[in-house]
């Protein structure tokens, strides 16, 4: 099953949380139905379920041997989002699927992205196999063959169970690079909120 999750900044100004970012046309929208014409931009979007374990605590097994450590525990949505988030987001609260958490940038640097390690585990085609031998620190992306597709996954036909180790920050790169950069240009890190809404 899929899921995606939005991520949105938010910054304390005058004790109110207030939402930076702007708005965009909803793509559900239909005049005759209850939704929105616009919706908040999300500051970062991600159909990665690795994501979606780290940042809403799902406790969850995804090509990994254990489950993965949250920023913090699933909190839901905070009690004073900011007016565009709490029009957007408060009426999924209790629709089925929906799940939510937030957190500080303070608690997000805090974290571990690139010291917290991850044993993780897929299949892959057997000519590779040997690539993986020892359980290697990071995927053996340059090592693979030129002639193959780099391809792993839960469950491969014909394939080889295999383990290799990650830090946090190389499970999720593109989070990690693009995602808290961005929201370390809102504001002080105790001041600077992300809000994760997740969609399965």
């Amino acid at each position: 099953m899929g899921v995606t999750s939005y991520c949105y900044g938010e910054v304390l100004l005058n004790e109110t949380w207030v939402f930076p970012g702007g708005m965009e046309a909803n793509p559900e929208y239909y005049p005759e139905d209850d939704e929105p014409e616009f919706r908040p931009h999300a500051l970062f979007e991600s159909s990665i379920k690795e994501l979606t374990a780290i940042l809403n605590g799902s406790n969850t097994t995804i090509r990994s041997n254990e489950p993965y450590a949250s920023v913090t525990p699933r909190r839901g949505l905070p009690s004073d989002l900011s007016e565009p988030l709490e029009k957007w987001l408060r009426r999924y609260e209790h629709v089925n699927g929906f799940n939510a958490n937030w957190f500080t940038l303070a608690e997000s640097n805090t974290f571990g992205w690139e010291s917290r390690l991850m044993k993780r585990q897929a299949m892959v085609d057997p000519r590779v196999a040997e690539l993986f031998r020892g359980c290697p620190r990071g995927f053996p992306f340059e090592r693979w063959p030129r002639d193959l597709p780099i391809s792993y996954s839960s469950w491969h036909r014909g394939g080889v169970e295999v383990e290799w180790t990650e830090s946090y920050a190389e499970i999720v790169p593109d989070f990690y690079k693009e995602a808290i950069p961005r929201l370390a240009m809102l504001g002080p890190p105790d001041r600077v909120r992300m809000v994760v809404a997740s969609f399965r």
